[in-house]
């Protein structure tokens, strides 16, 4: 059983976080649908600046709380792409895959490459 968590990032005030709200219940729906995934936590981030306490809980508990992390499109992460980087880079190390899934226009090859490494990790899992 892979134990998921999402995150989720939206901008302040109320119609922020209706859509943010929405945008998590899609992926929660989504993880429901997939076989062998159990939806064990949520992070969120209503913000547009820099302090993201969400995803500093999200990093916090990377190593023992979750194997997987869902999100609508990398930009909820980090949207600078050196910040990106170090922050997948640090989930994986900590032994947590990003996995996109609902990504936006142009992101359709990151979700391919999310989704091949998703199935070496259960290939891997199985034996």
């Amino acid at each position: 059983m892979w134990r998921v968590a999402i995150y989720g990032r939206g901008i302040e005030g109320r119609a922020g976080r209706r859509a943010l709200d929405r945008r998590v219940s899609a992926l929660a729906a989504e993880v429901a649908r997939r076989p062998g995934w159990c939806h064990v936590a949520t992070y969120l981030d209503q913000s547009s600046g820099r302090l993201r306490p969400g995803l500093a809980r999200l990093l916090a508990d990377a190593p023992v709380g979750f194997d997987l992390v869902v999100v609508d499109g990398y930009e909820q992460l980090c949207s600078n792409h050196h910040e990106l980087a170090a922050t997948v880079e640090r989930l994986r190390w900590a032994g947590v895959e990003v996995v996109v899934a609902r990504p936006s226009r142009g992101r359709r090859l990151a979700k391919l490459v999310a989704n091949l490494a998703l199935a070496d990790l259960v290939s891997e899992a199985a034996r």
